[in-house]
């Protein structure tokens, strides 16, 4: 009972705003299955009238009876209300739980699989409320039990206890049958998330996977978590089986021996015919009663899997979260400073003492070979990371001491790949800011707003990826225009134009000379005409600040600059030539 109990608890503590609604389905569960006990009496009513001779006193037990459905069929109805109003409650409210902690805690993917959260996600959590339902149910028919079994002992205490020892021993039995069920739910959900992870690598690289033939070979690999499944899946139906054809046997034998009791305490005067017919039905209920509950129990098992699964995710904290401070000052300039900044991954150290100025109204670009540590910086000013010595401040403050909201609102940007939901142009840009009229004045300002007006339903265009509607440059202005919405005075762009055409390059380049007018951007690049628009330039080598300073100085006295920007040239070249 402890593990169902615990079950309960969980769920409990993972969304305990629905004690109220909790506690109505166990109300409302009680009242009808207690009600469900009531039929049998006026069932023996109308065989002691009749009987007796006494036709006419059929009549009262018959009112009985609907008095006694009315009062089921109104807390039945109650029961379901309940059910749907927390069903919804828990699909909402934990979903959305998930999402959030998600967000805070992108590092998860590397204690739990993709597609143990998306499974988690999609289907374990439209469960919760069979949880509740399942355990007040169980308990429900745990107390019918006990009921019937008063009222069995109040008339004879023999029998009573022959109905209480077959019932006892069917449910040991049943009970540890539950754990193997249990047991083996488990394992074969274990490697359905291993499927589902493959499921999910496929289709995001589904034309690498048909353009190699990958298929034969993924399967290959996939046919021993196939056959882990089966085993497990094999075992959890011989449980079952056992379950259902076997064990109903206990129940089955006792039932015959205790009608050959009743009819023989009948046939010497020791018990009437009514109170038979009483006993009777109450024990063929204590049967329903007893299957009733194991079921809720198997459920329940079941469903502690679930909800552990749930628990998990939610209970997942990153050894480095980052906190966030206080300070609620909104009005930032924009000056960027690294002092002596020390940031590593698992030991390896990435950057190694890197100090730099980056200042308001100005471009500054970061170049440097791959793996010299660019976007570690870009995610540092993100505050996705933590350094491990040194200081990061903007505006002579420290970046981890300002509020979530306040950083958030003043340092924005673009990642390198663009991205873009599948949903409106506007639902897109109204996850910054649900202003129509900024929504335009940001499209405007990035050069985009006339293209999505040539489009048959404007800013109400739904993008969908498989559609191929904006290119890869036109997202990237879109990501842009988002990244205006937030109102943040720095912004932050991470190769930007690595996969985009010419001419999306050069009206991004064009973008950001206009936005240094009145924000702080800092870049990182390969791309010689972006390096160009650069005020400032940073020139990273294993993680060390090799060279900084305008434009030109860096031109002028750094070789690994020039090298970059010539091999960058040459490529462009070479690219225009085929």
């Amino acid at each position: 009972m402890k593990r169902y109990f615990n079950t309960v608890k969980i769920l409990h503590d993972i969304a305990s705003d629905s004690f109220f609604v909790v506690l109505q389905m166990f109300v409302s569960c009680g009242l009808y299955n207690l009600a469900s006990l009531l039929p049998p009496i006026a069932t023996a009513g109308i065989i002691g009238v009749i009987t007796n001779g006494n036709f006419m006193g059929i009549w009262y037990y018959v009112l009985l009876y609907l008095i006694f459905y009315v009062i089921y069929f109104s807390m039945l109805h109650w029961n379901y209300h309940t059910y749907t109003v927390l069903a919804n409650y828990y699909h909402l409210e934990v979903q959305r739980k998930i999402f959030e902690h998600i967000a805070n805690h992108d590092s998860i993917f590397q204690k739990i699989s993709k597609g143990k959260i998306v499974d988690t996600t999609s289907d374990d959590v439209r469960y919760l409320v069979d949880v509740m339902d399942a355990a007040s149910e169980a308990l429900m028919k745990f107390i019918q039990l006990i009921v019937i079994f008063v009222i069995f002992s109040s008339y004879n205490i023999i029998v009573a206890l022959i109905a209480v020892v077959i019932d006892f021993l069917y449910l040991i039995l049943m009970n540890h049958n539950s754990k193997k069920v249990s047991k083996y739910y488990e394992g074969t959900r274990k490697y359905e998330d291993k499927i589902i992870d493959t499921l999910n690598q496929m289709l995001m690289n589904l034309k690498q996977v048909k353009s190699f033939n990958m298929m034969p070979n993924l399967n290959h690999n996939l046919d021993k978590t196939r056959r882990k499944w089966s085993q497990e899946y094999k075992e959890k139906r011989k449980a079952l089986t056992n379950r259902s054809c076997n064990m109903p046997y206990i129940v089955y034998i006792g039932k015959i021996l205790l009608y050959i009791l009743l009819a023989y305490l009948v046939s010497i005067g020791n018990m009437t015919i009514d109170q038979l017919v009483l006993l009777i039905s109450y024990f063929e209920l204590a049967i329903t009663c007893t299957d009733s509950m194991l079921s809720y129990l198997l459920d329940l098992s079941n469903y502690g899997i679930r909800v552990k699964r749930i628990q998990n995710i939610l209970d997942y904290h990153s050894d480095s979260s980052i906190d966030f401070g206080e300070i609620t000052n909104d009005y930032i300039n924009g000056m960027i400073v690294f002092d002596k900044v020390c940031y590593e991954i698992q030991g390896n150290l990435i950057l190694n003492r890197v100090s730099f100025k980056v200042y308001p109204n100005e471009i500054t670009a970061i170049v440097g070979h791959s793996g010299s540590g660019k976007t570690s910086i870009i995610h540092l000013l993100y505050r996705l990371d933590r350094i491990k010595s040194g200081s990061i401040l903007i505006d002579d403050e420290n970046i981890y001491n300002y509020t979530k909201k306040v950083y958030s609102s003043n340092v924005s940007g673009v990642f390198q790949k663009p991205f873009v939901f599948e949903m409106s142009i506007k639902d897109n840009l109204s996850l910054i800011d649900r202003n129509f009229k900024n929504q335009m004045e940001a499209c405007k300002r990035v050069g985009i707003h006339d293209f999505i007006m040539s489009l048959p339903k404007g800013y109400h265009t739904v993008i969908r990826n498989e559609d191929c509607l904006l290119s890869d440059g036109q997202k990237q202005l879109l990501g842009i225009a988002r990244a205006l919405l937030t109102k943040a005075g720095i912004l932050l762009f991470d190769e930007v134009t690595s996969n985009i055409d010419p001419d999306s390059t050069m009206v991004i380049k064009e973008v950001l000379q206009d936005l240094k007018i009145d924000h702080t951007i800092l870049m990182v690049t390969h791309k010689p005409e972006m390096m160009e628009i650069a005020d400032h330039v940073i020139v990273l080598d294993h993680g060390k600040v090799k060279s900084k300073g305008t434009n030109k100085e860096v031109f002028c006295h750094s070789t690994l600059y020039r090298e970059l920007r010539n091999r960058s040239f040459a490529s462009v070249s070479k690219t225009h030539d085929v």
